[in-house]
């Protein structure tokens, strides 16, 4: 079906999607841990929904602050300034309009207007460790990823896409559905050879994006629709598809369009989003 999107959405994802406030405040102290600024004002906010903190503040290599908790994940987001709360299934975002609530499968409308200050893109290398091993074959260039050491594979009734070339490895491949996500690594182990790769094009299409609004888009490999003559060719974690593919410049951006269940039309919403990452 076309809307079933490929992907889980990990904690780690889903704080790339939200940011605390800037407001201070003292600290607060549970056990050895403290909640301080922004994080101490949501857990005030919502205490028995945030639980007592189970470790100090971290900050990712992109600048977000994260803080786990006896309940789940604090999540600043450094572009941005606002702070979220995710119990793994829903989120509270202090954000514009104060305290609000959502899945984490959803985005408020405000989410979409995400700034970011440049788009990343990263030239993909395979993980050099995976969560699952299976065996199987690649039959076909990847239809995801643009790249001669990608393909689409097959073990069992599953289709793997994009599956990599491991450098010095010409009896495995390794398969990510999403590059977040390392549960989703897997390697295949090759009971036949791999077919001769197609011609590459000259521009590379990004098989997987983080949007400014913290959601991540895979690429159609299947039939799908059209929108105004453009396909859809991204599925996204909140639900949204992005038609076309992504504009490139600092910043890119991607047109994303909300459709009913099983249906191109009408157009629910539209969006233009900013790009944060772009996976090739």
């Amino acid at each position: 079906m076309r809307r079933i999107v490929s992907f889980l959405v990990t904690f780690l994802v889903i704080a790339a999607a939200f940011v605390p406030t800037a407001a201070a405040a003292p600290a607060a102290q549970v056990g050895d841990c403290h909640f301080v600024l922004g994080f101490k004002t949501l857990h005030d906010l919502i205490p028995n929904v945030v639980g007592s903190c189970v470790a100090d503040e971290q900050y990712a290599a992109n600048g977000d602050g994260l803080q786990q908790t006896a309940s789940g994940l604090l999540v600043w987001r450094k572009a941005d300034n606002f702070t979220a709360f995710t119990d793994g299934y829903r989120t509270w975002v202090n954000g514009p309009f104060g305290l609000q609530e959502r899945l984490n499968t959803q985005r408020f409308p405000w989410e979409k207007g995400a700034r970011v200050a440049s788009t990343r893109v990263v030239n993909f290398v395979p993980p050099s460790t995976v969560t699952q091993q299976v065996s199987g074959s690649c039959f076909v260039s990847s239809l995801a990823a643009t790249r001669a050491d990608a393909f689409r594979c097959i073990a069992g009734n599953l289709i793997y896409d994009p599956c990599f070339t491991i450098p010095g490895n010409t009896s495995a491949v390794i398969c990510v559905r999403n590059p977040l996500d390392a549960s989703s690594f897997v390697q295949m182990d090759l009971t036949k050879p791999l077919p001769a790769p197609e011609p590459v094009p000259a521009q590379q299409r990004p098989w997987f994006l983080q949007l400014a609004d913290g959601t991540v888009c895979n690429f159609f490999t299947g039939a799908t629709g059209g929108i105004n003559g453009e396909r859809l060719n991204y599925g996204c974690s909140d639900g949204w598809d992005v038609v076309g593919l992504p504009h490139q410049d600092r910043i890119w951006t991607v047109d994303e369009v909300l459709l009913p269940r099983f249906s191109l039309s009408p157009v629910l919403s539209s969006a233009t989003v900013e790009v944060q990452t772009a996976w090739q």
